[in-house]
């Protein structure tokens, strides 16, 4: 299978100079999306995604930074004429918002949907991925993703987190962590008050989990040199990338 994903936007809550989160998975011509920050849909049409091959949505939390592009994205493929399914994967509170918009006939979903509430475990699986949710340690209440691709690559998505133990239980062995680092150690202070990583910490967990790659990502606008960033991990873990948006990363 040919296999990449796309970061298309990784940065924080305000895009100043990188784009809101967003990630995607291709499989073949499949397109599995990892939050939606606003603007994700124009970078998918930038990158040349076709945004009708998404089969599914996964959303970590409820900050607006990581779900308000969901709304737009669903409009545009319903305008596309969208005709495969796509399954929804969210907090509660989104999920609600979502079913009350398809009843007051605000959205429109032409095609078969489902929309399930995250919860631990199991949340999703075709013929090519299964993908397993697990908490964070985050201000609201949050789940990462660990998707294993034909039950080889193993590919966890942490969303917002503080340095969690679960991570590292969850990405042991993994082939790539992709893992948030709003703030360097500089500013740790501040990253353990809001419930965010340092890079550092990012590291850290990765060499205990003993993962193959780690991609650091939600980068706060502060670090002007995404060198800093990168020295602030490479300390404590070798093989790691400061993603940028529109990255395409190989597997």
């Amino acid at each position: 299978m040919n296999t990449k994903i796309y970061m298309l936007g990784t940065g924080t809550a305000v895009p100043i100079k990188r784009g809101l989160p967003c990630i995607v998975l291709k499989i073949d011509s499949d397109l599995y999306v990892f939050d939606v920050g606003e603007g994700c849909q124009q970078r998918m049409f930038s990158m040349g995604l076709g945004i009708v091959k998404i089969k599914s949505i996964f959303i970590t939390h409820m900050h607006g930074d990581h779900y308000l592009g969901v709304f737009g994205l669903l409009q545009s493929m319903h305008l596309l004429g969208k005709k495969n399914g796509l399954t929804i994967v969210a907090p509660p509170e989104l999920v609600d918002v979502l079913n009350h918009m398809i009843e007051l006939k605000l959205t429109k979903l032409t095609y078969d949907h489902e929309i399930c509430v995250v919860k631990e475990g199991e949340v999703y699986s075709d013929n090519k991925l299964r993908v397993y949710a697990f908490p964070v340690d985050h201000s609201i209440p949050a789940y990462g993703y660990s998707i294993l691709v034909k039950g080889r690559n193993q590919i966890v998505y942490t969303g917002d987190t503080a340095p969690y133990e679960k991570v590292v239980e969850v990405a042991e062995k993994s082939e790539l962590l992709i893992h948030e680092a709003t703030f360097t150690s500089r500013d740790r202070r501040e990253a353990y008050e809001e419930k965010h990583s340092t890079a550092a910490d990012a590291a850290l967990i990765a060499r205990k989990a003993g993962v193959k790659q780690l991609v650091l990502t939600h980068i706060s606008p502060r670090y002007s040199d995404p060198y800093e960033v990168f020295y602030d991990a490479y300390r404590y873990f070798r093989n790691v990338v400061v993603a940028e948006d529109n990255m395409v990363l190989f597997l």
